[in-house]
């Protein structure tokens, strides 16, 4: 377990067990995302392709949605289910979040 230090932010006073968990849970998402979105016309080779595509965009999304879940103070379980939330729901999620990001650098909106 480790004390936290004032000076530290939260998140990178996590322990190495969780991030891994995170990253985990998120490509998981995923994986269950590339299996809802299935065609049957598509050959395996492609399907394959185009499921670890997903999977690694899923893992960073998954990671930036728990790192958001963290820094608003949830407990580790919402963390968790924000990282699987995060996997599914990836491209949606990237979207959204690169339209704030452009009216923010603009100067439309805030945080």
């Amino acid at each position: 377990m480790l004390v936290h230090n004032p000076a530290t932010p939260p998140f990178f006073e996590l322990e190495l067990e969780v991030l891994i968990t995170v990253v985990i849970i998120g490509g998981w998402g995923g994986f269950v995302s590339c299996l809802m979105r299935k065609r049957e016309s598509l050959p395996m080779r492609s399907f394959i392709y185009e499921c670890l595509a997903q999977i690694i965009v899923s893992c960073f999304t998954g990671f930036i949605l728990s790192v958001i879940a963290i820094e608003r103070g949830m407990s580790s379980n919402l963390v968790m289910v924000a990282a699987g939330i995060g996997g599914v729901f990836a491209s949606p999620l990237l979207r959204l979040l690169g339209e704030r990001v452009k009216k923010i650098i603009i100067g439309e909106g805030s945080v």
